[in-house]
């Protein structure tokens, strides 16, 4: 049994009866059912969004702008209904939340209640965008939020052409003003032009003026700084002043202190001096008496002591003779020490005597002078005491007024402290006032400077601004005259020019043109994997007549797998022949993507039939782990330059990869060489597996005795 055909033929023979013809006929169709019944109900769902039902909130509040009122929100919801691009259902707040919460609303689209108002704040000098509010509820189907999220776009295109039309419909509207307002303002730019010339007069005056301020505040510093500086010097002396007078008020004190001492003395003396120099000079005739009687008095008793014959002297001399005599006379007396007493006595005695006589004589004579000298000089001692008395009142009177004045100096002196310490903190003031002169003086000078500058400035800014005046005024005319005056009907045109003012166009190449229709490669190649997956739930990898049949082991080989091999290809014509009849499939390329569909189903159903031949039941289960893997890395809903990382560098080693890109060329269009490369690899995924399981044909015909059944045992 060497033609696959046969060997085919033989496994098909196997079904008999209604059930197993029935099972035949399931996997046979699974392509369909995976496929078919997927793509059917999602081929176009962006065409049926009219059926979604989506809940409005109008709360918008008329607004006034230019005289109308503006009803934007309700202008914005009937344009809304009149697209149907929803099921629209007009409702309250508290309503479409409910619905959205219980799937009853898919979409909430709240207008607020200051739409209008924010839309023509466009007009004003605080623009405020309006705003729309689209909420959705994932927990209603996440995918809607893909669907739904161009709806979102356009909301937001027809709010804002709204906006703009109604800002250039008032901007046109004002073209007639704005043509009015340019030519007051050319006539006001001219009127500035004339006062900007006068102004360049009067600043070329006010610098000429600034640069004389300038030289007077530098002399104004100059002056203060010597002011302040003089001032500095003046505090010091004031100062010192201050402290002297101060220390002369204490000296006075004492001096006044001292005068008043000297005034009671003199008083006293004059009390004491005056009564005796008074008492004195009445004594003085009296005294002249007294002292010629002294005088004479004296001389009397020197004459008594030692004068003649009658004197004390010669009557002891002439006793000491006797004493002598009667010692001559009476010898024993001379050792008598009573006589020798009495002797010396008498000699002592006489020389008393004889001194006091000197004596009185000595003292008469100067008393003798004096009388003669108080007689010749008494006149002149008695004016002299009269002028001593005289000036010992003056003294006296004197020392009082000095002791009042010196009362008076110290109070002048006291008063002259405090005006002194006045001064010395007015000064002190000055100083200060005149160091602040001399800075606000400075500050004044800079300032000047400044201003002798600026002035300067302003004189050839006036003179550019007297040009730019004119230039102004010019320009101003010529703009006024370019402003068109258009007709009502040119005001709408061109305000629905400018509010959309460039149609953004999109060209699609080989346009899928249904959401069904883009993903009917994946569905495709997916169905033709899992019929690999379940076609061997029922149909045997292999038979053992196989293995022990003579001829190739390729011939063999693909007898066993042409069974599979002839169900998918007819599952996968059905297939597509069932979606492009019922659904519209159209492909560009009809006999390729026939081509396409039977090498597909060929290369799955062969790759399936080498592991469950060569592994078992663990060869499906590994078909069904390569599904999930080529699931994610395949790119048959996102790009691979999108996929994570992992996915993304396995995208290349999956077959999946190429007979998806081989069903996109040949339904939607592409490039041949794409589909070249994809049939290339697909084709060698189909010659390799029938290789692997010729392979693995050959090994399983080499069998052990443990294959055999039943088994061989020693006789």
């Amino acid at each position: 049994m060497t033609n696959p055909f046969r060997i085919a033929a033989g496994e098909f023979r196997r079904f008999r009866g209604p059930l197993p013809k029935l099972a035949l006929v399931f996997v046979t169709i699974v392509p369909l059912l995976y496929g078919a019944i997927y793509l059917a109900a999602n081929w176009d769902p962006y065409g049926r969004l009219s059926q979604l039902p989506v809940a409005i909130v109008n709360q918008d509040q008329p607004a006034e702008a230019q005289g109308r009122t503006i009803t934007a929100g309700a202008d914005f919801v009937t344009e809304l209904k009149s697209e149907h691009t929803f099921d629209w259902h007009e409702t309250d707040e508290a309503t479409a939340q409910n619905g959205l919460r219980d799937g009853d609303y898919y979409l909430v689209v709240t207008v607020p209640q200051d739409f209008s108002a924010d839309l023509v704040s466009g007009q004003t000098d605080h623009p405020e965008r309006a705003g729309i509010e689209i909420r959705r509820n994932d927990a209603n189907g996440f995918v809607i939020g893909t669907i739904t999220s161009s709806a979102q776009t356009k909301i937001e295109q027809a709010v804002d052409q709204s906006a703009v039309k109604s800002y250039f419909d008032v901007v046109f509207e004002n073209l007639s003003k704005i043509k009015t307002g340019l030519n007051d303002a050319a006539d006001g730019a001219g009127q500035l032009d004339d006062g900007l010339t006068k102004a360049h007069t009067g600043s070329g005056k006010l610098a000429k003026g600034s640069s004389d301020l300038a030289t007077g505040a530098q002399k104004l510093e100059t002056g203060a700084a010597t002011l302040s500086s003089g001032l500095d010097t003046a505090s010091t002396g004031a100062s010192e002043l201050s402290d002297g007078l101060a220390t002369m008020q204490d000296k006075s004190a004492k001096l006044a202190d001292g005068a008043d001492q000297v005034a009671t003395g003199t008083q006293q003396l004059t009390d004491t001096v005056l009564p005796p120099l008074t008492q004195l000079q009445k004594s003085l005739p009296q005294l002249k008496k007294n002292a010629q009687s002294a005088g004479t008095a004296l001389n009397d008793v020197a004459d008594a002591a030692a004068g003649g014959t009658q004197s004390i002297s010669d009557d002891l001399g002439q006793a000491d003779t006797e004493l002598a005599r009667l010692e001559t006379k009476y010898p024993e007396l001379k050792n008598d020490p009573a006589f020798g007493r009495l002797s010396d006595r008498v000699g002592s005695a006489s020389d008393r005597a004889n001194k006091i006589a000197g004596a009185a004589r000595q003292q008469a004579d100067v008393v003798s002078g004096i009388t003669d000298g108080v007689q010749n000089n008494i006149t002149d001692l008695s004016g002299s005491i009269t002028s001593a008395k005289k000036d010992l009142n003056q003294l006296n009177k004197g020392a009082h007024q000095v002791a009042t004045g010196n009362h008076q100096l110290n109070t002048a002196i006291a008063t002259a402290a405090t005006g002194a310490s006045s001064l010395s903190d007015g000064v002190d003031k000055a100083s200060t006032g005149a160091d602040k002169l001399h800075t606000g003086a400075k500050g004044l000078s800079d300032g000047a400077d400044q201003l002798k500058t600026g002035s300067h400035d302003l004189d050839n800014a006036l003179g550019q601004l007297s040009d730019g005046a004119g230039t102004l005024h010019d320009q101003l005319t010529t703009a006024a005259k370019k402003v068109p005056a258009v007709t009502g009907d040119q005001q709408d045109q061109a305000a629905q020019v400018l509010s959309s003012p460039a149609q953004v166009t999109m060209h699609v190449d080989n346009p899928a043109t249904y959401y069904g229709r883009g993903l009917a490669p994946m569905f495709f190649s997916i169905a033709l994997w899992v019929f690999g997956i379940t076609a061997f739930l029922i149909l045997r990898p292999f038979t053992g007549r196989t293995l022990l049949g003579r001829g190739s082991a390729f011939a063999r080989q693909l007898g066993s797998w042409l069974p599979a091999g002839l169900l998918a290809v007819l599952g996968g014509l059905l297939t597509i022949g069932t979606i492009w009849l019922f659904l519209g499939l159209d492909p560009v390329r009809p006999m390729a993507l026939i081509a396409i569909t039977v090498l597909g189903a060929a290369a799955f159903s062969a790759v399936a039939q080498f592991l469950r031949m060569t592994l078992g039941t663990v060869g499906s289960a590994i078909m069904l782990v390569w599904l999930i893997v080529q699931l994610a890395s395949t790119g048959g809903t996102y790009p691979a330059a999108v996929l994570p990382q992992f996915f993304a560098r396995m995208n290349p080693y999956m077959p999946m990869t190429y007979l998806i890109d081989a069903f996109r060329v040949t339904i939607s269009g592409g490039e041949t060489a794409h589909l070249v490369r994809d049939v290339i690899v697909i084709g060698s995924s189909l010659v390799v597996a029938l290789g692997l399981g010729t392979l693995t044909m050959i090994k399983k015909q080499r069998l052990a005795v443990g294959d055999l059944h039943p088994p061989l045992e020693p006789a």
